[in-house]
């Protein structure tokens, strides 16, 4: 009986040091799916042709978290940054990276349109959450896991279209940008807000990106209300002091401001050939929207200059993001992720920004709130406030169509 009772008294210790040891698997494998520290990948442009525009957005991106002390919804929040390079095979590669070594829970980037479409088909197939910092390509839109905070290129040019028409009463325009997606994405979005509204395109032109004598081209533009440009920084350096020269007497508007009208450091290169000028853009730095003037002054403060067109949308991003680890609690969990992101409703310095419902399958498009500015005389940014609010997006048969909600 004794030999028997200890036996027994040996199982049932061994029993609890079983449960015990259960205890701890189970409390470990709590400790994985949530984390203290949640990763978030930086996949930006910092060097090749987007170069400088991607060493802004980091400089937005970082003030961002800054501004919440280094954490969301109780965890610490870590970067890990790459270099996109303004090339899309280096942007999969480093998505690839960032996913399945470094274990981030979601990517914001990369800005160029090449990447961003290879790496929005890169995150649906890993499910991995994947942001345009700027707006993005419909190829890039259609991915079931590719957001899309700055809308699409269509929506873009589409409010600006609409405006020249109905407020600054313009019937005719003429287009001029560079021949690649981008260039033909914010003159068609010009194009179908401003023709929608009543006005009439007489001439849609294209030159190779990279022209640096656009000369031929302006010459060549018919009579019309409003000359409509868009090109990257280096075209806008080199065709509007040339429009000026050649004395054409049209107004200038940029469909989208090509990075360029709507950011202060930029307008230096310009200098008063940019005087005058209207456009629309992902943000402005005069913005009256919640929480923007304390993002200029924290800025400035910073690093001694205004905010451009990149830093503002990379702040406005990262604002979206920790509101939806704020709403998920800080799960990082694949589908508890993507379900806070498809729901967060948030007030950002590019203005208020959700994911609306009526988009069909995915909804993963936010309205664009429509941003204007037009340059002053002294090369100051003037804001300007267009009669309606936003311009959101109807998707249906795999087509997408702007139009204004006011």
């Amino acid at each position: 009986m004794k030999r028997g009772g200890l036996l027994s008294c040996v199982a049932a210790f061994a029993v609890v040091l079983a449960v015990v040891a259960l205890m701890a698997v189970g409390s470990c494998s709590k400790t994985e799916k949530a984390p203290s520290t949640i990763k978030i990948g930086i996949l930006l442009d910092l060097t090749g042709p987007i170069g400088p525009g991607g060493l802004d957005l980091q400089k937005g991106v970082n003030l961002a978290l800054e501004k919440v002390g280094g954490v969301v919804a109780g965890k610490k929040i870590e970067y890990v940054t790459e270099d996109a390079a303004s090339d899309a095979s280096v942007s999969v590669d480093k998505s690839k990276k960032l996913v399945e070594t470094d274990k981030v829970a979601l990517i914001l980037g990369p800005i160029n349109g090449g990447g961003g479409v290879s790496v929005a088909q890169y995150a649906e197939k890993v499910h991995v959450p994947q942001f345009a910092p700027l707006s993005a390509t419909n190829d890039a839109a259609f991915h079931d896991w590719a957001f899309c905070p700055g809308g699409v290129n269509l929506q873009a040019g589409f409010g600006p279209g609409v405006y020249a028409h109905d407020v600054l009463g313009y019937k005719t325009a003429v287009t001029l940008a560079a021949d690649f997606v981008p260039g033909h994405d914010y003159t068609a979005s010009f194009k179908t807000g401003f023709e929608g509204a009543g006005g009439k395109v007489i001439q849609e032109t294209y030159y190779p990106e990279g022209t640096t004598n656009l000369t031929p081209y302006l010459t060549a533009l018919k009579k019309a209300d409003v000359f409509v440009f868009w090109g990257t920084p280096g075209d806008c350096f080199a065709a509007i002091p040339q429009y000026r020269e050649i004395n054409i007497k049209m107004p200038i508007m940029q469909a989208e401001d090509g990075g360029v009208t709507s950011s202060p450091g930029m307008l230096k290169n310009l200098g008063k050939a940019a005087a005058g000028i209207v456009f629309g853009t992902a943000y402005l730095y005069t913005a009256d929207t919640p929480g923007n003037k304390e993002f200029v002054d924290a800025y400035q403060k910073k690093y001694n200059e205004l905010p451009g067109v990149m830093s503002g949308a990379g702040y406005a991003d990262m604002q979206l993001i920790f509101a939806a680890l704020t709403a998920s609690g800080g799960n990082v969990d694949h589908d508890a992720l993507y379900k806070a992101i498809k729901g967060v409703s948030v007030d950002t310095v590019r203005g208020h920004l959700t994911f609306p419902a009526d988009q069909g399958g995915f909804g993963l498009i936010a309205n664009y709130p429509v941003l204007m500015g037009k340059i002053g005389e002294n090369l100051g940014v003037e804001r300007i406030v267009p009669p309606f609010v936003d311009v959101r997006v109807k998707v249906e048969n795999n087509k997408i169509s702007p139009y204004v909600a006011k």
